[in-house]
């Protein structure tokens, strides 16, 4: 799966701005733009016995940046190489990456991980519609799913994150999560997530129990609704534009924007995130 046109920093060197180069592992530092949040300590010990007894195979991949190394790929490979407590690795530096490139590629690598859990991978497919620009059919179409599976799959992130932590702690499954999602107040949807973990329950007993908290939020009295200001756009993709736009410029301002978009039967919900950049590393 390639998204951006290049496989230059994932295949063996062919010019000057593609090396072969043993790095200092202080030098390196991880990619922002990692998705994976968690990862099996375990794992990654098993992993430096691997490099201990038979090397490193596979180099990292690595961008020049400003005085440092960003790290494209192999996240786990250096995690573990520090492990062994090495000072050098071997590494192939791509220095016509920028740093859109680098992200992209930290986020697709992961997206080919067989262990990748269902909320990171929800959180890739709204960082690349957010990064590209695209639509959820067109992201679809560019990594071989259908539009319905980039749909569910980023509406689990319509939990709160303190409910996915929880998630991640507990073990709930995705279709744990997806009845989750059917409840929209934070606080209700942690206690059923407890109850879900508590109980040991199965998809099709948590389906019940949310049904019947629905139930009773249903009769429960509602606060009168306030009055809403309604604007109607006669041209839709106008609007769009309008939106991409104002992001645009925002992006070009030094600011970080997500734009996550769901058709919905009467419309669209779009969802605008915009958050300061993190700092860069001190060298």
């Amino acid at each position: 799966m390639n998204l951006f046109g290049s496989k230059k920093a994932q295949e063996a060197p062919e010019s000057p701005a593609v090396r072969l180069e043993d790095l200092p592992v202080r030098l390196i530092y991880p990619n922002p733009s990692q998705p994976r949040r968690e990862f099996d300590e375990g794992g990654i010990a098993e992993l430096a016995a691997s490099i201990k007894e038979l090397g490193l195979i596979q180099p990292l991949v690595v961008r020049a940046a400003d005085g440092y190394f960003e790290l494209v790929a192999g996240e786990r490979r250096l995690r573990a190489v520090k492990l062994l407590g090495y000072r050098t690795v071997r590494c192939i530096v791509d220095r016509g990456l920028d740093e859109s490139d680098s992200a992209l590629m930290a986020i697709v690598e992961n997206l080919q991980r067989e262990d990748l859990h269902f909320f990171d991978e929800a959180e890739c497919y709204a960082e690349l519609i957010g990064r590209l620009r695209i639509t959820q059919e067109e992201l679809a179409a560019r990594v071989g799913k259908s539009q319905s599976f980039i749909s569910n799959k980023l509406r689990l992130l319509k939990t709160a994150p303190h409910v996915r932590s929880l998630v991640r702690r507990t073990g709930l499954s995705e279709r744990h999560v997806r009845a989750l999602v059917r409840l929209e107040d934070e606080a209700a949807q942690e206690q059923a997530a407890m109850k879900m973990s508590r109980g040991a329950l199965s998809v099709k007993a948590s389906e019940k129990l949310v049904d019947g908290m629905l139930r009773e939020r249903s009769k429960a009295p509602r606060a009168e609704a306030k009055p809403r200001i309604i604007r109607i756009f006669k041209d839709y993709k106008l609007f769009l534009n309008t939106v991409n736009s104002a992001c645009g410029q925002l992006r070009e301002s030094g600011l970080s924007v997500l734009v996550r978009q769901e058709e919905r039967e009467n419309g669209v919900e779009i969802v605008i995130i915009v958050t300061q950049p993190e700092a860069g590393p001190r060298r």
